[in-house]
């Protein structure tokens, strides 16, 4: 699982979108058909297998031979407050992209921060195929709500929190 997440490149941008995820397959009750899944929500398939791929790279779920089930790692998730989730959050971000390399690229820097420029050609280089500004303001989102990043938009710099 932790080569596939490293590889795996995030797309959804809002957490809270996981979080309804997990909420849902714990209420229908697991392990669910994808095709039913996607019957009961009001999403683009696209938009489910996102959600699915993002919550299997971060361990949350687990999908095989058409079907999606909560992980035990999933269920402790969503048993946990709102600060236990941003401390699991902040490690499980560490093993995926685009946070994986750009910490990488922040510990490099003598003061663990680069600026909105050089994030953009960060995302550029390392993603070129991906939308920039979905990445960015993905990046910022889950970012600074797991505390793994602070970014002051103000003066436009992206910082690492250990």
């Amino acid at each position: 699982m932790e080569n596939k997440s490293e590889m795996h490149l995030l797309e959804t941008e809002n957490i809270g979108d996981i979080v309804g995820l997990l909420e849902i397959l714990e209420d229908l009750g697991t392990p669910i058909d994808i095709a039913t899944l996607d019957d009961s929500l009001d999403e683009e398939r696209t938009t489910l297998l996102n959600l699915l791929n993002d919550a299997e790279a971060l361990g949350l779920v687990n999908v095989q031979d058409g079907d999606a089930s909560l992980t035990p790692f999933g269920t402790s998730f969503l048993k946990a407050d709102i600060t236990e989730r941003k401390i699991i959050l902040k490690d499980m971000l560490r093993k995926v992209e685009p946070f994986s390399s750009l910490i990488k690229k922040l510990m490099e820097s003598e003061s663990q921060e680069i600026d909105r420029e050089e994030l953009d050609e960060f995302i550029a280089v390392n993603f070129p195929s991906e939308d920039l500004v979905a990445t960015f303001r993905l990046i910022i989102t889950w970012g600074r709500y797991s505390k793994l990043l602070d970014y002051d938009s103000d003066e436009e710099i992206i910082a690492y929190i250990p």
